[in-house]
């Protein structure tokens, strides 16, 4: 006869309600007319793992006698304080599946089973992760009740924790919703599921071998490149790669079934049809395989390997709309290598503004890049003619020639550190002389500047090429309308010539009008950027000039202007406000860029 308290003393136990955490306790489920009494206090703590039952009785029949679930057949006994750690037993599952589970329990007073899988890994089991009850519960006897428990789809690979408990809750009562109660009769039994990363399938068969025998470098640049035209199925490339950097391995049939294998030919890394997108995690080589199907089959059907990895570089900078303009990177539709088309001679032409703002506009000098075969370098190239040109309206030169400049010399000639098929570089300055330009209040104008070499000898072995991050290439795609077809001369080792870079920094000197909040056009300034002396103009009298960084501190300088000027030499680069006061106490101020 087992010996239960008399469900009567509970009359007497002072009933208190707990704030609820992972140990705090549901509501007691007693025994038929008997019930286990917690004579310890209940405090809520907030847990720092999982919460373990530390009052619950099994030697009464009420336990966990075996667990089978997902290839876990553990057959035990009662546990020490009603709980039993097996964590280091295993099951495997996979996401988006559903398995049997099958829990013997005692004879104990009508035993029900719950069950709980910690699946987000908080240590927590939440009302979310409570799976129900496995079987409809047994009556004072040992039995196996058993159920199904469900894998969500979105659950990833790792390692999850299992929570089986058995409780006597009377015939008319539900199965335990608590995972940490632990005022009944009962066990609680804690096991691990493991969801596995699904190993990828794939073909390592390459009945036609390796081709081509040597291993392929893609150059990451964004662009596709081609392994070899010429593959056959059920062969294999080798492919160098980089951890971390993400690869597409891609076929010219988009049907062919694509393995992407470690490099000795033992391990499936990643597969696909069509496209494989595969990142490593280590420096090394792998195979890519191209078969008619995942069946591996196919012999000598005639396709492309391709992979593709990195960024394209990026686009050219966009002009500033300053005095100071630089181009630089690959040059497109708005930085045009072309044909001259006032003498039929080589140049090479970048567009520039000139802003709606300014009042006057003077170009001071250009620089450019240059690739010299001459045996005397850039030297024996003594002068060059500069056109400026309209704007045909479709982002190429147009045919109004704004004014030629014929025979300029170089004021400058600095030798590179970087050279082009082992020929020298080097960036030549031209002096402009202050050429003023048109200025379109409405718009910002663009015009087009035009190196051409003066010399026939230069001229007749031209080829123009631009210079970026990863050095001096060549392009036809980007020298005339019809890709360079008819003019684009080969690089010559044994003729002289003159070979254009992309890139031109025009230096020029603009007089900006500086506005008032009224919109009125007291003041004219230039240049802007400055490099040390600022030029302000007003039609009225300038009493006084403060100067305020960027972080509004007022800097340093004379509030007086001497003939108009002001002078910025010591200043740091940076933005800076040009505050003046004028005759009348109006103020107008503007930005100024100092370089």
């Amino acid at each position: 006869m087992r010996k239960k308290l008399p469900l009567l003393l509970l009359a007497i136990m002072p009933l208190a309600n707990f704030a609820q955490s992972a140990n705090s306790k549901s509501s007691v489920h007693p025994k038929k007319q008997s019930v286990k009494i917690n004579a310890k206090p209940s405090l809520s703590y907030a847990p720092a793992a999982y919460c373990m039952p530390v009052d619950l009785e099994c030697n009464d029949g009420d336990l966990i006698t075996n667990v089978t679930v997902a290839g876990i057949n553990n057959t035990t006994t009662c546990s020490p304080n009603g709980y039993g750690d097996y964590t280091a037993t295993q099951g495997q599952i996979q996401e988006g599946q559903s398995y049997p589970i099958s829990v013997t329990v005692g004879d104990g007073w009508f035993e029900r089973v719950s069950a709980w899988i910690d699946f987000n890994n908080n240590e927590t089991f939440e009302t979310e992760e409570f799976l129900g009850e496995i079987g409809s519960g047994s009556n004072m006897q040992v039995s196996t009740l058993t159920g199904n428990i469900a894998i969500p789809s979105t659950v990833t690979p790792g390692s999850y924790r299992l929570r089986v408990m058995v409780a006597a809750t009377g015939s008319d009562n539900p199965a335990i919703s608590d995972a940490c109660y632990d005022e009944s009769y009962g066990e609680v039994e804690d096991y691990t599921l493991v969801v596995a990363p699904v190993a990828p399938t794939g073909c390592l068969t390459a009945t036609n071998g390796q081709y081509p025998a040597a291993t392929f470098t893609p150059n990451c640049n964004g662009a596709v490149g081609n392994i070899t035209t010429v593959a056959w199925l059920n062969e294999y490339s080798k492919v160098n790669v980089i951890a971390g950097t993400t690869y597409t391995f891609s076929t010219s049939v988009n049907t062919y079934f694509i393995t992407i294998g470690n490099e000795a030919g033992t391990a499936v890394l990643a597969s696909g049809t069509g496209s494989v997108t595969y990142t490593p995690t280590a420096n090394g080589v792998v195979r890519f395989y191209s078969h008619l199907s995942s069946n591996c089959d196919g012999t000598s059907s005639s396709h492309t390997r391709s992979v593709k990895c990195g960024t394209p570089p990026p686009p050219p900078v966009e002009p500033d709309y300053g005095c100071d303009q630089t181009y630089s990177g690959v040059p497109d539709t708005a930085h045009n290598m072309t044909k001259n088309l006032a003498s039929a001679t080589y140049m090479v032409a970048n567009d520039f503004f000139v802003p709606k703002e300014s009042e006057t506009y003077k170009l001071q000098s250009v620089k450019f890049d240059i690739v010299s075969q001459a045996a005397a370098g850039a030297s024996d190239i003594t002068s060059y003619d500069v056109k400026i040109l309209a704007d045909s309206g479709s982002n190429t030169p147009g045919t109004t020639v704004i004014t030629t400049m014929t025979g300029v010399t170089p004021t400058n000639l600095l030798t590179l550190p970087d050279t082009f098929a082992s020929l020298p570089t080097y960036r030549i300055t031209l002096d402009l002389g202050n050429f003023e330009l048109p200025v379109n209040a409405a718009n910002d104008t663009k015009y087009w500047i035009a190196i051409t070499g003066t010399s026939a000898s230069q001229i007749s072995s031209y080829w123009i090429g631009y210079k970026y991050t990863e050095g001096w290439v060549t392009s036809s795609n980007y020298q005339s309308a019809d890709s360079g077809a008819t003019w684009t001369q080969p690089v010559s080792t044994t003729t002289p010539g003159l070979h254009f870079d992309g890139m031109m920094m025009i230096d020029a000197e603009c007089a900006t009008a500086a506005v008032s909040e009224a919109g009125a056009k007291e003041v004219s300034f230039y240049p802007n950027p400055v490099k040390d002396i600022l030029t302000i103009n007003s039609k009225k009298t300038i009493e006084t000039v403060h100067v305020y960084n960027i972080a509004g501190q007022k800097m340093p300088v004379p509030s007086k202007l001497v003939n108009g000027k002001l002078d910025m030499s010591k200043m740091a680069p940076g933005t800076y406000i040009i505050s003046t006061i004028l005759e009348g106490g109006k103020n107008e101020s503007f930005k100024v860029i100092k370089k």
